[in-house]
């Protein structure tokens, strides 16, 4: 009796420490998309998600409307659309402005500046547009992979958003909440999604395809309410 003990107490130890790697290789790659799937079983986002799916398909986009495609002609990307003359002032730091998308695990400060540098701190607003909670297009750019996962102050997860899910940005009296209307890739050039708006909007914008910088990720939400304190 006692040297089958003996023998599970040794077996059970080696046993662990065999699975445990095994396990973690096996998970952490799908880490993301299985936290995302998690988080995604929730009613209420669904019938957001049908929602917005049907107005998409009822409302033309601003491009069929127009009819035009505003690409800029030489090879500068959307970060480097920058007007000299822009000045800013570090409001959003002072109030302590985060961003969150819970769904799929997203996280960070944004912070203001004049040049795509400022994404090494964290989400950068783009200064030549409005602050989030404000009229018009409120655009929020960030790294893809300077941090990767479970570091939650990049863009990583992106592209596990879907129409329905929630932007929620934060400070320290007001907090905005946007529901994501539509999610596309667009050039690295493309300038139309920097364009203002009048409607309550906040845009998303990272590189993609994943480990590339070769064309840009899009995430536009509106504003779920027009102001609501917290």
């Amino acid at each position: 009796m006692k040297k089958k003990i003996i023998k599970y107490l040794i077996t059970i130890p080696l046993l662990l420490l065999i699975l445990i790697p095994v396990a973690y290789f096996l998970i952490f790659p799908n880490y993301n998309t299985l936290i995302g799937s998690i988080q995604r079983i929730d009613s209420k986002r669904i019938s957001y998600d049908i929602y917005f799916s049907f107005l998409t398909e009822l409302s033309p986009t601003k491009e069929q409307v127009l009819g035009t495609n505003s690409v800029l002609v030489e090879d500068a990307s959307i970060e480097e659309y920058l007007d000299d003359s822009i000045e800013i002032d570090p409001i959003l730091e002072e109030l302590n402005t985060i961003l969150s998308i819970d769904s799929v695990n997203i996280e960070g400060n944004i912070f203001q500046g004049l040049t795509s540098e400022t994404m090494d701190k964290g989400f950068w607003h783009f200064p030549a547009s409005v602050y989030p909670g404000q009229k018009g297009n409120s655009v929020i750019i960030s790294h893809r992979y300077l941090h990767i996962p479970p570091a939650t102050d990049t863009f990583f997860n992106l592209d596990k958003v879907k129409k329905g899910d929630s932007i929620v940005v934060t400070q320290d009296s007001d907090k905005y909440t946007y529901i994501v209307s539509e999610v596309k890739i667009v050039e690295k050039n493309d300038i139309s999604v920097l364009q203002d708006s009048d409607d309550y909007q906040i845009t998303l914008i990272t590189c993609t395809p994943l480990w590339t910088s070769r064309q840009r990720l899009v995430v536009i939400g509106k504003l779920d309410k027009l102001y609501q304190k917290t």
